[in-house]
């Protein structure tokens, strides 16, 4: 596919200007350095190598992932440190995990006493110490422990055992993506790093090592890492952007770095258009975690044009009083960037109409 022209491309097919791929990774890397917070991204948004490479190139020393398949793909990649910010559970995945730790260093969350008694028993076994962190509920609701005096006590626990080694805490404030401003995601993202950091002085306080007070989301990732006290941020979508973040206002069209290339295969009627990708390409996301935050499918750059309704292999467009024939291809930004890179065998990295680099997706679907 290098050296071919966007315009020349078959379809659907899955771009990143890499131009401005590479710019977003600049700048959040600048903010974490300028801020004296550690950037460990979370690689499940791209899922390749290529851009997990161009991360550590601009600072980032670390990876987050989801799932031990994503965390042995980049161990084997070369990548050292990495933490599964989610719960392991099940003596099958804490042998894998204990097996993973001759490679290098993989930390997972946890949120209760009866996992971490389990994963305890499974590293003494193996004759390994797993370092884990404790996932905090700073409002989003899904797991993790409450702040404060439930942390402290599953802290307690922890630091009796000694398969298990306590790094410290870890949030991910998803709620944000509710948020119907800016200044309501500045607020989410302020109360996500402080909550976590008076959690872990509450540890500290009582004798307990807390090193890491890791603090994750795009659109958070900024007003959390400005806490003092929080010593990493875990953002992954920037590297994209897409129209979730635009109308959080956490980017601009400007900075969306992913679209799809479709093609329209049929004009049935004056004002619609049918396009050659569907839910299998653009995944019938309209917001994370169940919210809808946006209206319809994606969104056409040259026309702006919504995509209003998707089936597994269709996108129908309400094309208005803009001229498209059958054959032109449309480029589209999507809702959600991650869900299309996981759906995607392939990225495309693009430099202004030119197709200059394949990046293979690794470890797609959910992942084990």
């Amino acid at each position: 596919m290098r050296g071919q022209q966007v315009h020349d491309l078959d379809t659907p097919a899955v771009l990143v200007d890499l131009d401005v791929l590479e710019r977003n990774v600049r700048r959040m890397a600048s903010f974490a350095a300028a801020r004296g917070v550690a950037l460990r991204p979370h690689a499940k948004s791209h899922k390749t190598i290529g851009i997990a490479q161009r991360q550590r190139a601009a600072g980032s020393r670390s990876l987050t992932v989801a799932k031990l398949d994503e965390a042995a793909a980049y161990l084997a990649a070369g990548f050292d440190d990495v933490l599964v910010a989610n719960e392991v559970v099940g003596v099958d995945k804490w042998r894998r995990l204990a097996a993973l730790q001759q490679q290098g260093t993989v930390a997972i969350g946890v949120d209760n006493a009866e996992a971490a008694d389990g994963l305890d028993a499974v590293a003494r076994a193996a004759g390994v110490e797993i370092p884990v962190l404790i996932e905090v509920d700073s409002g989003l609701q899904r797991a993790g422990v409450q702040p404060g005096s439930e942390a402290l006590k599953l802290a307690e626990h922890l630091a009796r055992l000694h398969g298990v080694r306590l790094r410290g805490l870890f949030t991910h404030a998803g709620h944000a993506y509710a948020a119907h401003s800016a200044a309501e995601v500045a607020r989410i993202g302020q109360h996500e790093g402080q909550t976590l950091v008076d959690s872990a002085h509450l540890i500290r306080a009582q004798g307990i090592a807390c090193e890491v007070v890791s603090v994750g989301s795009t659109p958070t990732a900024r007003h959390a890492g400005e806490v003092p006290g929080v010593t990493e941020i875990r953002p992954g979508n920037y590297v994209f952007y897409d129209r979730m973040q635009v109308a959080l206002g956490s980017a601009t069209a400007a900075d969306c770095a992913l679209t799809v290339l479709a093609r329209v295969i049929s004009r049935p009627s004056a004002n619609r258009a049918v396009l050659d990708a569907g839910g299998k390409t653009f995944a019938l996301d309209r917001g994370a975690h169940g919210i809808e935050a946006v209206a319809g499918f994606g969104q056409d750059l040259e026309h702006g044009l919504i995509i209003q309704r998707l089936s597994e292999e269709h996108a129908v467009l309400d094309v208005g009083d803009q001229t498209l024939r059958v054959g032109d291809r449309l480029r589209i930004v999507p809702n959600h960037a991650c869900t299309v890179s996981n759906l995607a065998d392939r990225l495309l990295g693009v430099r202004g109409e030119q197709v200059v680099e394949e990046l293979p997706v690794i470890v797609r679907g959910g992942g084990r």
